[in-house]
């Protein structure tokens, strides 16, 4: 080796043609044929039977010396069985890995694949998301997966635990718990430092709570005395009037429109992809709409509103027109109404708390049997595949049930006493056997 020195090289101009001169064992510097004058180290050799060329570099940011060492060193590598290129390209793939292979950036893939494959909505696929940028990017987001510590994961599960959030504790290791077994299923991680499972972090078991709400008559007739003299506004006022009434969840409630409600067939169908499902029941056709049926109180609260917020669109609908996520009133609009009035939506009443209200009182004061107001509620049936054979809507005894239940607020407001009932007002007939 040593044919060429730096006179040779600078001296070297392009031709009509790119050629290579030969420096000895295996190194040449080539000559491109560019106006540019580019020259560029390359080391050839004999691999899998035929020749090959691999670049060390161009000059001068590679000098003459370095270039002889690298390809020494790509000469020792071949000495050792290996082949050069096939090298080259193994180390490549190892580093686009190690970029690639942070767990922020496997955690963000996760939720795009979960996302698609478990037809996840939008908004349930943002909040998996946010909890990981909250509670583990800032500490491990810029990590290797291989090289995230137990400890390091434990820290950030106990951060959030130590504030008072267990739930939001598990919801994100169960999230990680998935992060992992994907990145082992891609073959970004060895299975064997794969340490999370549903016990990572001892966390306890979170504690059962349940929406916060009223129970006693007494109590209630207050809260609605309170609705009554509500001074806020009429959209609002309207929504809280109703969500006591009709007690279907505060989502259905809020994006409910006006093409969805019948005031003549006295009956509000809600669609399946304002309901509470999962994605693909949303997405099927075949998921029924559920039906609500309207008392003589709920048609005179909505006729009132109509001629502000209708003839179509939402119902209730956001004074705000910025944009068309304002189209709705905001999800917190109903709870901080009850704050306003004095209420804890923590511990007294929430908005979600008044299906609790009326499934207790309905059975305890009016009577009526668990599978009509389930049915209302938009819950299937517990039996054994009731919910792919027992389809029925119980559409008649809900309606008189709705009458009835309205009727009872009416008369808890104006302060009138209410007995429990004595019996039960409608009854599964048994199947046959």
């Amino acid at each position: 080796m040593g044919q060429l020195n730096e006179l040779k090289i600078k001296a070297a101009k392009p031709r009509d043609k790119e050629y290579l001169l030969a420096d000895g064992e295996g190194l040449y510097l080539r000559i491109r044929s560019s106006s540019t004058s580019a020259k560029v180290w390359v080391y050839r050799y004999k691999g899998a039977g035929k020749e090959a060329k691999l670049t060390l570099g161009p000059y001068p940011a590679l000098p003459l010396a370095a270039a002889r060492k690298k390809a020494r060193a790509e000469a020792e590598k071949r000495a050792s069985g290996v082949d050069p290129r096939l090298a080259r390209r193994e180390e490549a793939e190892r580093s686009r890995v190690a970029r690639l292979n942070t767990f922020e950036l496997t955690a963000r893939a996760w939720v795009a694949q979960a996302h698609k494959d478990r037809l996840w909505s939008a908004g349930y696929a943002a909040k998996v998301l946010r909890h990981l940028e909250l509670h583990t990017f800032p500490w491990i987001g810029a990590h290797a997966m291989e090289a995230v510590a137990p400890t390091e994961l434990v820290r950030c599960l106990h951060r959030i635990k130590d504030r008072g959030h267990l739930e939001t504790a598990q919801r994100v290791r169960e999230a990680v718990v998935h992060v992992y077994q994907y990145a082992v299923d891609v073959g970004l991680l060895d299975p064997a430092r794969n340490f999370v499972n549903s016990r990572t972090g001892g966390l306890p078991a979170p504690r059962t709570r349940h929406y916060a709400a009223i129970t006693d008559p007494d109590e209630l007739a207050q809260l609605l005395r309170d609705i009554a003299a509500y001074k806020g506004n009429v959209i609002t006022r309207a929504a809280l009037s109703l969500a006591p009434m009709l007690f279907q969840r505060p989502g259905q409630l809020r994006f409910a429109h006006w093409e969805d409600i019948d005031l003549e067939g006295k009956l509000w169908r809600c669609p399946p992809e304002k309901m509470k499902l999962r994605e693909w029941q949303k997405r099927d056709s075949r998921t029924p709409a559920h039906l609500v049926p309207l008392p003589t109180q709920a048609l005179d609260i909505l006729r009132d509103l109509q001629p502000l917020t209708g003839p179509t669109g939402p119902v209730f609908r956001s004074m705000s027109k910025r944009s068309e996520a304002t189209r709705y009133m905001s999800d917190n609009t109903i709870n901080a109404a009850l704050r306003t009035l004095g209420y804890d939506t923590q511990e007294q009443i929430t908005g979600h708390g008044f299906r609790a209200t009326a499934r207790t009182l309905i059975r305890e004061l009016l009577g009526w049997d668990r599978e009509v107001i389930e049915r209302h509620l938009a819950h299937v049936s517990d039996e054994e595949l009731g919910g792919s054979y027992d389809r029925a809507t119980h559409l008649g005894q809900r309606r008189k049930m709705v009458q009835a239940w309205a009727d009872l607020l009416d008369d808890l407001t104006e302060g009138k006493a209410v007995e429990p009932a004595l019996h039960v007002q409608f009854q599964e007939p048994k199947r046959a056997r």
